[in-house]
C-alpha cells in the first residue's frame, strides 16, 4: 500500500472516531464525557500502528483521561460572544474567537500529550509520571491565581474561567516530558492536537452561528454539528501527527511500561468497578480533574491491567452513571437500587471483556475493542435520549393534540432523534472502516 493510501487511513479513521466520540460527549458532560472520544481515538490509532511496541491499555487510558483535563473550562459564553449573542460586551467578537482558539487548543493538548507518553512509555519511570502530576496540579493553581482569579484576560461574560491554570499546567507538563524523556513525541502530538483544535473550534462555532440564524427549527441541533466538527479537526490533527512520527515509534521495547500486575482475575474485575465508582463519586463531589486525572494517569502507568480498566471499563461506567443520574434526577424514573445494580453488573461484563483483550496487540483485537466500545456507548446514548418521562408518562391531552401516540412520541424525542440517526450512521461507517483497516496488511 502506498504512502498516499496510508495517509488517507490516518485521516479517515481517527477523524470519524473523534467525530462520533465528541458528538456523544456532548450528551454526557465535560471531563468524564470527554473520556469517550479519547478512548475511540486511541483505539483507531492502535489499528493503524501494526508492529509497533507500546502498551495498548496505556494508550487508551492516557488518551481518555487526557481529553478530560479541558472539561473544566467554560466555553459556551466565549462561543456566544463570537457569534454575537453578547453584542453589548466591548470587542465581544474578538474576545470570543480568541477564547475559542485558546481554549480549544488547551482542551486537545493534554489528550495529545497522553498519547505521546503512551507511545514512549519506556522512556519514563513511574516516579516521572507522579512528579508530572504534582507539577501539573501546582502550576494549574498558580496559573489560575495569577490570570483567572483577577480576570487578567477574560473571555466570558460572567462565568469563572480556568484556562490560565491549564495553560501553566500544559507548559510545565510538556517541558517536563520533553526534558525527562529525551523525546519530542509527546510535544509533537500535543502541538498537533492544539493546532488542529485551535483551528477547528472557531470554525465549528461559526458554522453553528450561521446555521442557527438562517436554518433554525425544531428538528435542528446545530450545537451537535459544532461539536462533531470540532471533534473531526482534533481527530484528523492527531491522526496526521501520528502518521508523521510513526517511524520514530519503537518496533521493540527494552523496558515494558507499565508493568504487569496481578489484577486480571475475579478480584481485578471487582476492583475495576470499585475504582470507577470511587473516581466518579469524587468527581461528582467537585474533586477537580487536574487532581483526579493526574491520579488516573499515575494509576494507569503503574499497571497495564489498571490502564485497561480505566480506558475501557471506567469510560463505560461514567457514561452509564450519567444515564442513571439523568433518569433519577431529571426524569424521576426508576428505582435507584435497581438502576445502580444494573450499572455495576454491566460494568462487570465490560471488565470481564477487558480480561480477554489486555494481552493482545493485533489489529483484529483493536477492531473488536473499538466496535464493542462504540456500540456499548452508543446504546447508552439511546437509553438516555429515548427513555424519558414525556414519552412513558404521556398526557392524553398532549397525545390527542399531537394527532396520536406516534406523532406525539416523535415530537417528544425531537431533535435528539435526528442526532442519534446521524450517530448511528457514523457508528456503522466507523465499524466498516475498522473492519477494512484491520485486514492483513491493510494499512502497512
Amino acid at each position: 500500500m502506498n504512502n498516499t493510501t496510508k495517509l488517507r487511513w490516518f485521516i479517515l479513521l481517527p477523524g470519524l472516531a473523534m467525530w462520533l466520540g465528541w458528538g456523544i460527549r456532548g450528551e454526557f458532560g465535560h471531563s468524564t464525557g470527554a473520556m469517550i472520544p479519547g478512548a475511540f481515538l486511541a483505539l483507531a490509532l492502535w489499528i493503524l500502528l501494526p508492529g509497533k511496541k507500546f502498551s495498548r491499555g496505556l494508550l487508551i487510558a492516557l488518551s481518555a483521561v487526557g481529553f478530560g483535563f479541558g472539561g473544566g473550562m467554560t466555553t459556551l459564553e466565549s462561543a456566544g460572544m463570537a457569534i454575537g449573542h453578547y453584542s453589548y460586551v466591548p470587542n465581544a467578537t474578538v474576545l470570543g474567537y480568541s477564547g475559542l482558539v485558546l481554549k480549544g487548543a488547551l482542551w486537545a493538548l493534554f489528550g495529545g500529550a497522553g498519547l505521546g507518553v503512551a507511545f514512549t512509555a519506556s522512556r519514563y519511570r513511574l516516579k516521572d509520571i507522579i512528579l508530572a502530576g504534582i507539577f501539573m496540579a501546582g502550576s494549574y493553581y498558580a496559573g489560575w491565581a495569577l490570570i483567572n482569579r483577577p480576570k487578567l484576560l477574560y473571555f466570558s461574560v460572567d462565568r469563572p474561567e480556568s484556562w490560565g491554570g491549564l495553560l501553566f499546567a500544559a507548559i510545565v507538563l510538556l517541558v517536563w516530558l520533553t526534558v525527562r524523556g529525551h523525546t519530542r513525541i509527546p510535544l509533537v502530538l500535543a502541538l498537533c492536537a492544539a493546532a488542529s483544535a485551535a483551528i477547528g473550534y472557531p470554525i465549528a462555532v461559526t458554522i453553528h452561528g450561521y446555521a442557527l440564524y438562517h436554518h433554525s427549527g425544531f428538528w435542528y441541533h446545530w450545537w451537535r454539528v459544532a461539536e462533531t466538527t470540532f471533534g473531526t479537526f482534533m481527530g484528523v490533527g492527531l491522526g496526521l501527527g501520528t502518521y508523521f512520527i510513526k517511524d520514530e515509534l519503537p518496533d521493540t521495547q527494552e523496558v515494558v511500561r507499565p508493568i504487569a500486575g496481578p489484577l486480571m482475575g475475579p478480584w481485578g474485575i471487582v476492583f475495576s468497578v470499585a475504582l470507577a465508582a470511587l473516581c466518579t463519586a469524587l468527581y461528582q463531589h467537585d474533586l477537580p480533574w487536574i487532581i483526579l486525572g493526574s491520579f488516573l494517569w499515575c494509576a494507569a502507568y503503574y499497571s497495564d491491567q489498571i490502564a485497561w480498566y480505566i480506558g475501557v471499563a471506567m469510560t463505560y461506567y461514567v457514561t452509564a452513571a450519567r444515564v442513571v443520574r439523568y433518569w433519577l434526577h431529571n426524569q424521576h424514573l426508576g428505582n435507584p437500587f435497581i438502576l445502580w445494580t444494573l450499572v455495576a453488573l454491566a460494568t462487570l461484563v465490560v471488565s470481564w471483556k477487558v480480561t480477554t483483550w489486555w494481552r493482545k496487540t493485533d489489529k483484529t483485537t483493536a477492531r473488536n475493542v473499538l466496535v464493542f466500545t462504540v456500540w456499548a456507548i452508543l446504546t447508552l446514548d439511546y437509553l438516555q435520549n429515548f427513555i424519558n418521562r414525556a414519552v412513558l408518562v404521556a398526557s392524553p391531552h398532549a397525545v390527542a393534540a399531537a394527532g396520536g401516540r406516534w406523532p406525539y412520541t416523535l415530537w417528544a424525542w425531537g431533535d435528539e432523534m435526528v442526532v442519534d440517526a446521524f450517530f448511528t450512521v457514523a457508528a456503522i461507517l466507523l465499524t466498516w472502516l475498522a473492519y477494512r483497516a484491520s485486514r492483513p496488511r491493510a494499512c502497512e
